[in-house]
């Protein structure tokens, strides 16, 4: 498989191809060092990098205050997809060849104390939800949850929740105990025979309560805005492990707990 010319279909250049390709293939890096991997002029490469990151393809890092670029997960790509609706359905088939390809290239990040990725933008919290798709552990959340859910329902209803469910990823709420979190649960997970398994507990919005929107799941503690289109991911384990506890205490204290389905006993290590 010539894997720029898939790239192409997905209305990249093949100098973008190959920009993201080295992305894939460098984790986060300077401009200098995209450059040279993908074999392009360093002040192209700056063009080439804005117009994916424009597309959805990268996005900007801070690797210990050094500013980089990174690709985004291969799994993204159906994200993309999802947006040109049934005249493009020719492309999601080309995904079931293209992202296992594109995987193999793929190396994780080299290994940092802390990296810190920002999003800002409609377009920007997707990417931003999107990152838990791709978990091999349960997703420990906490929220209002209409504070997130109002502002994204096509994107949850189309994308997110199809693929969270199709990969039956385990997750824990701790909502504040609203009408519309309640409907939320039983609408999305308790009613759904397709939904993948979940915990629940509430506290009393007069004890505890957040406009934030939280999330615990891999090496990453993840916090968004939604009422101001931004969020920020912190990928460091020490980070996440000190944000679980944080959670399991509030687990703890909240109560009414409800569940869908049996949850699976290896929380932390989940078989996909």
């Amino acid at each position: 498989m010539n894997i720029f010319k898939e790239l192409e279909k997905f209305n990249l250049t093949l100098a973008e191809a190959k920009v993201y390709v080295a992305c894939l293939e460098l984790g986060p890096e300077s401009v200098q060092k995209i450059a040279g991997r993908a074999k392009q002029k360093r002040v192209s490469a700056y063009g080439l990098i804005k117009s994916l990151i424009d597309k959805g393809f990268l996005h900007e890092e801070f690797v210990k205050n050094k500013r980089c670029f990174a690709a985004f997960p291969p799994f993204k790509l159906y994200d993309i997809v999802s947006k040109h609706g049934e005249q493009v359905k020719r492309e999601e088939r080309a995904l079931e060849f293209l992202v296992p390809e594109l995987k193999e290239i793929s190396k994780n990040p080299k290994p940092v104390k802390t990296n810190v990725i920002y999003y800002e933008g409609v377009e920007g919290l997707r990417n931003w939800a999107s990152a838990v798709l791709d978990t091999k552990t349960e997703v420990l959340e906490w929220t209002k949850i209409e504070a997130f859910a109002k502002p994204f329902e096509d994107y949850l209803e189309n994308f997110y929740f199809p693929q969270k469910f199709a990969k039956q990823i385990p997750t824990r709420f701790i909502f504040m105990d609203t009408s519309e979190a309640r409907k939320y649960v039983e609408m999305k997970y308790i009613k759904n025979p397709k939904a993948s398994p979940m915990k629940a507990r509430f506290i009393d919005p007069k004890e505890f309560s957040s406009f934030a929107f939280m999330a615990i799941f891999d090496n990453s503690f993840s916090i968004a805005l939604p009422e101001e289109n931004r969020a920020v991911t912190v990928v460091d384990p020490l980070i996440a492990e000190s944000q679980r506890r944080i959670f399991e205490f509030g687990w703890l204290h909240a109560k009414d707990e409800i569940k869908n389905k049996p949850y699976p006993p290896d929380q932390r290590n989940f078989k996909k």
